[in-house]
């Protein structure tokens, strides 16, 4: 009867030392995944423009391009947010590509965590 409950308390410790450490496993990913989002976000509105832009050259939507770009490449620190904003506001922005910033500005802003 001893070894029985002895089992029972080992098979216990066991499971619960797996379960803390699935537990900071799974906080570490998620914490990987907050660093790592603002450069995910971006180049899903990177991929956006550059659907939109197609083959005609536009001056606007270029230099936004090329920001996106160099935020992605670590050429520069801090993604363009205003630019986003300024081109998003702008007439010659479609619906779609406006739905797709917006949507990417709302999800870098801070206090907008999705549960």
């Amino acid at each position: 009867m001893d070894s029985l409950w002895a089992n029972l308390l080992i098979e216990i410790a066991l499971f619960t030392l797996l379960g803390v450490l699935y537990y900071f496993y799974q906080k570490r990913k998620l914490h990987q995944y907050e660093e790592n989002k603002a450069p995910l976000v971006m180049g899903f509105v990177l991929q956006a423009c550059l659907v939109e832009r197609g083959d005609d050259p536009d001056p606007k939507l270029d230099a936004l391009i090329e920001a996106l770009d160099d935020y992605i490449q670590n050429k520069t620190s801090t993604p363009p947010l205003a630019m986003l904003r300024i081109y998003a506001a702008s007439p010659e922005c479609s619906a779609e590509l406006r739905d797709v910033i917006s949507e990417g500005l709302l999800e870098l802003e801070p206090g907008n965590e999705k549960k």
